[in-house]
């Protein structure tokens, strides 16, 4: 429902799928500093490999980076880079504000 919705939001293909990507990035990157703090390892493959995963869209960046004409080299760097940008910025942060139990 999240990811249908962000195409609602996001009519372009490739503007929802980054959305959606960058999205899940930090919600997991996000999620695990806070398992990792309060020692939460039940809803660990729940919200991960589960709501993380589905939320974000590897096939549909993978499908539109084979568009060479359409910039897909470039789409598919987009993707990396902010990614990353995401995981640098929030496990710090989140290292910074979630307390350990």
């Amino acid at each position: 429902m999240s990811r249908f919705g962000l195409g609602v939001i996001f009519p372009n293909d490739r503007t929802g799928t980054l959305a959606a990507n960058i999205i899940g990035v930090a919600l997991a990157s996000l999620l695990l500093v806070v398992m990792e703090r309060r020692g939460i390892t039940e809803l660990r493959l729940l919200l991960l490999p589960g709501f993380c995963a589905g939320l974000t869209t590897f096939s549909a960046v993978t499908a539109q980076s084979l568009e060479p004409r359409a910039g897909g080299a470039i789409f598919l760097l987009e993707n990396l880079i902010f990614s990353l940008l995401v995981v640098v910025i929030i496990v710090p942060t989140a290292r910074k504000f979630v307390r350990v139990r």
